[in-house]
């Protein structure tokens, strides 16, 4: 078992508060307008940006699972059950756990385990309670109340306002990103088009393509053919970029928290995870658009 982490939840500066309807749920959320928070793990802080820990009406802080399992070097896998229900394997290498989307309980090491709720699909992730990680991988952490301020607080069980149907995109993203994750390490080949070897486009092609989503085989007829542009990308949004001119020359797949994936041509010649805040990225960025 890994020595005992002192974790330490600091919330990120604080523009005032706002109130909206979350339309998702038909819940009401309080929340800051400065979408940042922050998780200092022995002194090294873990920033969650755009997808944040939110807290229930209980004030009970769940984490976006994906995003904790990068920042803390842990892996995860998931398997589709069916369209709504995923099933998701977690481990810090010392310990795994295993559960699914419609269940409050985990098998760990083999032990079954009550995580005290149900998994909580949220804005397109899948959260789970803070301190369940915290008690089953031997972390410690502390806070101030005062910091429920600054974090977004979800009424999770609020009652449906009425509105007319939507597609489901929740699952397939998970779905969708999974697959993208799967393939990271893959290496770069100009025109390739399966896991033997990807180019960019031929990656975010061959990804979606499993999912039944048909997309333009080139980065540039994407842009151009495919989705509806957007300012405030989401997982599972394609972000375009032109380098050395006006034409889109690459593209990735959008996972959040200013991340993106992609086939990279570059020095490291493979698909990777890549932020938007890299220097040929900021350069180079054109724009996202959403085709789920």
């Amino acid at each position: 078992m890994k020595t005992a982490l002192r974790t330490v939840l600091v919330a990120g500066a604080v523009f005032g508060c706002m109130l909206w309807a979350d339309s998702a749920l038909g819940a009401t959320v309080h929340a800051a307008e400065a979408k940042q928070v922050t998780i200092n793990v022995n002194g090294e802080a873990l920033q969650f940006t755009d997808i944040i820990p939110i807290l229930d009406e209980n004030e009970n802080l769940y984490v976006p699972l994906r995003g904790f399992a990068d920042r803390m070097g842990y892996t995860i896998n998931w398997t589709t059950v069916d369209e709504d229900i995923v099933e998701i394997e977690f481990s810090n290498g010392d310990k795994t756990i295993r559960f699914r989307t419609d269940s409050p309980k985990a098998e760990v090491d083999g032990q079954t385990v009550d995580m005290g709720s149900e998994p909580w699909a949220y804005k397109n992730n899948t959260y789970l309670p803070l301190r369940f990680l915290m008690e089953q991988y031997n972390l410690e952490f502390t806070w101030n109340p005062q910091y429920l301020k600054t974090i977004p607080s979800i009424e999770r069980h609020a009652p449906e306002v009425p509105k007319a149907a939507e597609p489901k995109t929740g699952a397939l993203t998970d779905r969708i990103l999974n697959t993208a994750h799967s393939y990271v390490g893959v290496p770069y080949v100009w025109g390739g088009t399966s896991p033997s070897g990807f180019d960019c486009s031929g990656y975010v092609n061959y990804v979606y393509s499993k999912h039944g989503i048909s997309l333009p085989r080139t980065s540039r007829d994407m842009y151009r053919a495919t989705g509806t542009s957007v300012s405030n990308p989401q997982p599972g949004d394609l972000l375009f970029f032109a380098d050395g001119g006006k034409s889109i020359t690459h593209v990735g797949i959008y996972i959040g928290n200013n991340q993106y994936l992609n086939a990279s041509s570059g020095n490291a010649h493979r698909v990777i995870v890549s932020s938007l805040s890299s220097s040929w990225s900021s350069r180079t960025y054109v724009g996202a658009k959403r085709v789920l």
